[in-house]
């Protein structure tokens, strides 16, 4: 990410330092550092396929620890996370798009007519008939083709200029990543099953008014839990749903926890009354393996699925997404009410330190998933 930092921050991390760039220091290793930086999405695997490039547009700003493949796709056209609108751990290809923001890519790199901002990255780039209106950071080689940039260029490798101005080339800073995707990862997965293993509240209710809606009530400040079946939430199909809040500074947990497949309904308009607002609401699928989205269908809540490729056919998702792998062509914007997922979340789990600790964390989550009667809060 460049010009992230101040100086000063990266000099204390060891990164030397090339005029004119700043390295940004990898401090997001939490869901809550996640949000707090502003990113919206986060897919821990791959954001599209090879041969099936993700498509649409992303308001808000994306971290991905795989690779991405995109294509027709404008990335955080609303709002950036420090500066940086699309962030990867992998590889980058993309084709007919855009960035506001920095392009950081651990990987390597391949933008064919994109307009860019300011570029990072960590193994070799080819870029082709498109403008970089920024800097260019590369630690590998460069290749050019009938492009522009307007910024310093710094490469470590061969510079090679195709059809294009020759700038001057300087030394590479080293690859940083804002991102920790390992440690992030790991602590989405445990705050995912830590909200599945909570009981239901007392007092909230879930359940068909007089008029056919089904409502979520959310009576207490914080997290209000509600467990859902997979079958429950398809029967939805066809109402209006709503989001109740009869006090402030409710959350809405809703838990599906079904495993393998889970099958989200189309033909379904949601809305909000009393206190709660969009941002405020969390669909957590802790334990699926594949959650498909109806074809355009429109999701107007966050969507948590750490363990699950999310399948898309066109349609919304208006808040955050947490998923392993993400595919379609779903359009992913900022919540109605202003930014990314602003809910409570649980405090006090313990940091990720990818050994035994993190594993008897995640045991733990499951076996009190398993081991409890699972209760249903139901319209009394």
């Amino acid at each position: 990410m460049l010009f992230a930092r101040p100086i000063g921050l990266a000099a204390a991390a060891g990164c030397v330092l090339v005029a004119g760039y700043t390295p940004a220091l990898a401090d997001v290793t939490t869901l809550k550092d996640l949000l707090g930086a502003g990113y919206n999405t986060y897919i821990s695997g791959d954001l599209g396929k090879a041969g099936s490039a993700y498509t649409s547009d992303s308001q808000g700003a994306i971290a991905v620890g795989g690779n991405v493949y995109l294509q027709n796709f404008g990335a955080s056209t609303n709002a950036t996370a420090n500066g940086v609108g699309l962030a990867v751990g992998g590889s980058l290809s993309m084709t007919n798009g855009s960035v506001n923001g920095a392009t950081d890519v651990a990987g390597g790199m391949t933008a064919t007519s994109t307009g860019l901002k300011d570029v990072d990255v960590g193994g070799s780039l080819n870029y082709q008939y498109g403008q970089i209106n920024g800097n260019v950071n590369v630690v590998g080689d460069a290749t050019v083709t009938g492009a522009g940039i307007s910024g310093k260029v710094n490469v470590g490798g061969k510079a090679t200029f195709i059809n294009a101005a020759q700038p001057t080339v300087g030394p590479a800073a080293p690859y940083v990543a804002p991102i920790n995707y390992e440690a992030t990862t790991a602590n989405i997965g445990a705050v995912s099953q830590y909200l599945a293993g909570m009981q239901v509240t007392d007092g909230d209710k879930f359940g068909l008014n007089g008029s056919g809606a089904y409502v979520f009530t959310s009576t207490k400040a914080g997290d209000n839990v509600f467990d859902v079946t997979a079958a429950q939430f398809a029967a939805m199909s066809g109402h209006q749903v709503i989001f109740d809040g009869t006090v402030a500074g409710a959350t809405d947990i809703i838990n599906v926890l079904d495993f393998g497949t889970v099958s989200l309904p189309g033909n379904v308009s949601f809305s909000y009354s009393g206190t709660m607002t969009d941002d405020h609401v969390l669909l957590n699928i802790a334990n699926a393996t594949t959650v498909n989205l109806s074809p355009n269908a429109k999701y107007d809540f966050s969507i948590m699925a750490p363990e699950a490729t999310l399948a898309t056919t066109g349609g919304n998702i208006t808040g955050s997404v947490f998923a392993e792998n993400l595919t379609g062509g779903a359009q992913l914007d900022l919540s109605h009410a202003g930014g990314v997922f602003a809910g409570e979340l649980p405090s006090g789990l313990p940091a990720p330190n990818f050994g035994w600790a993190t594993l008897s964390l995640a045991l733990l989550a499951l076996i009190g998933v398993r081991g409890r009667q699972r209760l249903f809060a139901r319209a009394q």
